[in-house]
C-alpha cells in the first residue's frame, strides 16, 4: 500500500507540475522561479487535488482488475523459469493481496490531498532556501581539473 501511495504522489507530482515546467527556460529569471511557485500553488489547490486524487483511485481500481498471469509468465520467462502452472490463468492483482484490495484506490485517493498539501509546503520551504544553497555553492571550493 505504501508503495503504491508514493508511486500515486509522484506521479501527481509530475503530472501537476508539467504544465508548470513547460515554459521557456530562458525567459525564467534564475532569481525567481515562477515555475516552481505556480507547480505549489497547484499542488496546493483542493480542486486539483481532488481531480490528482480521482485519476489515482481510478487508476487503483483499474491496477487492481489487471490480470496478473500474463505478466508473471512474461517475467517466468525473462528468468528461464515456467510460472504458468502456478498462477490461476483469472487471476488479478486484487486477488494476489488479497482481501484488502478493494479498499487500497479509495484510501490512496483520501491520503492525497494531505500528502499533495506535504509535498507542496516542502517544495515552498526548499524555494525559500534556494539563495542560502547559491551562496553554499558559490563558496565551496571547485574540484581541480584532472588530466587524463
Amino acid at each position: 500500500m505504501r508503495r503504491l501511495s508514493y508511486v500515486a504522489v509522484a506521479l501527481a507530482a509530475f503530472t501537476v507540475s508539467a504544465p508548470a515546467m513547460a515554459q521557456d527556460a530562458s525567459a525564467a529569471d534564475p532569481a525567481t522561479s515562477t515555475s516552481a511557485a505556480a507547480a505549489i500553488a497547484q499542488m496546493s489547490d483542493p480542486a486539483t487535488q481532488l481531480q490528482v486524487a480521482m485519476m489515482a483511485q481510478a487508476m487503483g481500481e483499474i491496477l487492481m482488475d489487471m490480470p496478473v498471469a500474463p505478466l508473471l509468465n512474461a517475467v517466468g520467462q525473462m528468468a528461464g523459469e515456467d510460472v504458468a502452472p502456478d498462477v490461476d490463468p483469472d487471476a488479478r492483482v486484487a486477488d494476489l493481496i488479497g482481501e484488502d484490495a478493494r479498499g487500497i484506490p479509495a484510501q490512496m485517493a483520501e491520503r492525497i490531498p494531505a500528502m499533495m498539501g506535504a509535498m507542496a509546503s516542502l517544495a515552498g520551504a526548499l524555494e525559500q532556501l534556494a539563495p542560502q544553497f547559491r551562496d553554499l555553492a558559490a563558496r565551496l571550493p571547485r574540484p581541480a581539473a584532472t588530466n587524463q
